[in-house]
This record gives C-alpha cells, sequence and structure tokens, in this order.
C-alpha cells in the first residue's frame, strides 16, 4: 500500500465532442485541485474521439477532499465537481461534460468511508429527520434533501446537496438499512449539517464494519436507533 487512491476518471463527452470525426484529437485539461497547495494532478491531455462517448483517464492522487474540473477549451465544454477520496481505494469517477460553464451547485456535505459488501446487500439509503427526533422513538417523515452515492470497491462515497427549506436546520442525519422482511433499521450518524454557502463542502468520514452491521440484527425497526458502536449514545 502506498497511501494513494487510483482514480479510474469516466468522462463523457459534451455535444460538440461527440459530433467530432472519429480519430479527431481532442485537448482536454484535467486538474484535481487541493483547498490549499499545488494541485496533485494538473495536466492538459490530448485525447482522440474513440469509437465510444467518453474518454477513460487513470491516474494517482492523495487521500485528500479535491476540486476536479475538467475543459476543453477549443469547444468550450466543461465539468467541476468536488470529490473525496481515500487512500489505498480504487475510485471510479463518472462526469460528464457540458457544452458551457458547469454551474451545478456544490454539495454542502461529502461523507466517505469503508464498508464491507454485506452493507450493500442492506440497501442503505440517506435520510434527514427533524431535529425534535430523538433515540429510540418511532421515525417522523424524512425531510426533503438530495443524496449522490457511490459505492466502489469497499467504500462509499455520499454527496449532500443544499436544499433551501434546510437553511438554518439542524436535523438528524440517519441511514437506512433494509431487513431480509422488508422493514427498516434507522441508525443515527453524528454529523451535522454545515452551513449552506459558496464554499468547498465539508468532508467527513465514517467507516461502516461488518461487526456494526451484524449488531443491528436484534434492534427494532422503524425506530431512531442510536448504538454505541455507531459513534453515538443510546437515550
Amino acid at each position: 500500500m502506498n497511501g494513494l487512491a487510483h482514480i479510474f476518471l469516466h468522462v463523457a463527452m459534451c455535444n460538440a465532442v461527440a459530433r467530432l470525426p472519429e480519430g479527431t484529437v481532442v485537448a482536454v485539461h484535467v486538474q484535481m485541485a487541493f483547498p490549499h497547495g499545488d494541485p496533485p494532478y494538473d495536466k492538459t491531455l490530448n485525447l482522440a474521439r474513440g469509437e465510444g462517448s467518453e474518454w477513460v483517464v487513470e491516474f494517482d492522487v492523495p487521500r485528500s477532499l479535491y476540486h476536479l474540473t475538467i475543459v476543453v477549451p477549443k469547444y468550450g465544454c466543461s465539468s467541476s465537481s468536488f470529490q473525496a477520496v481515500l487512500a489505498d481505494q480504487n475510485r471510479k469517477i463518472a462526469t460528464t461534460l457540458l457544452d458551457g460553464p458547469d454551474n451545478t451547485p456544490p454539495p454542502v456535505l461529502l461523507l466517505v468511508g469503508t464498508a464491507p459488501m454485506s452493507f450493500l446487500y442492506l440497501k442503505p439509503t440517506y435520510v434527514l429527520f427533524d431535529q425534535s427526533l430523538t433515540c429510540n422513538q418511532p421515525v417522523t417523515p424524512p425531510l426533503t434533501s438530495q443524496f449522490d452515492v457511490d459505492y466502489d470497491q469497499g467504500a462509499y462515497y455520499l454527496a449532500m446537496r443544499p436544499d433551501p427549506s434546510l437553511a438554518g436546520a439542524n436535523p438528524v442525519f440517519a441511514v437506512r438499512m433494509r431487513t431480509p422482511t422488508g422493514l427498516a433499521h434507522y441508525v443515527r450518524l453524528p454529523l451535522k449539517l454545515p452551513p449552506i454557502g459558496p464554499h468547498w463542502p465539508q468532508e467527513d468520514q465514517f467507516n461502516i464494519t461488518e461487526d456494526m452491521i451484524d449488531g443491528l440484527a436484534t434492534e427494532k425497526t422503524g425506530v431512531l436507533l442510536c448504538p454505541k458502536v455507531w459513534g453515538t449514545s443510546a437515550g
């Protein structure tokens, strides 16, 4: 292990590039930038327009939070996103070049961590509840929220998008996991909603283990669980 993350960057072409004849070489600027300091990856690549509609670029970067930008200057295409990577993990990042500037609002929170394959079998989803919900109480209707989640070889990468209705709120974060009988466990996560604004997202790491998942087998469904092994306190 070298402490680096190996990135498989899948870049879907914008319309302007997709219309080019096969074999056309296009200059593509790819940068993975730290919040501070020189970027560990900053290159202009000459990529050929192939048979497919995407390029795949591979490189290594240290574990960190990054601002990923991809620009095709000649054709006015671009993509912008915030990404977190874990050390010694392969990471597939898929992005689409837009015909023009990418004005997608950045996420306010990135949550990443390692997780066993059994975690995926539980079909995890992430929800927010009103701050009045307390441990061991029946769950209430979830608040409006948008989570984008990627699972990749023993790790998960969650991005929470801003929602104006949550401004100034202090919601309860939870992960919902389905049981074999179709019911659900809700486990509180030790997170706080960062301020919504034009800044880098907050990044947190929360690793999930097999023991943490096994411990839910005898717990109640349909209530907010706060097990100590998950880093929360019951009561």
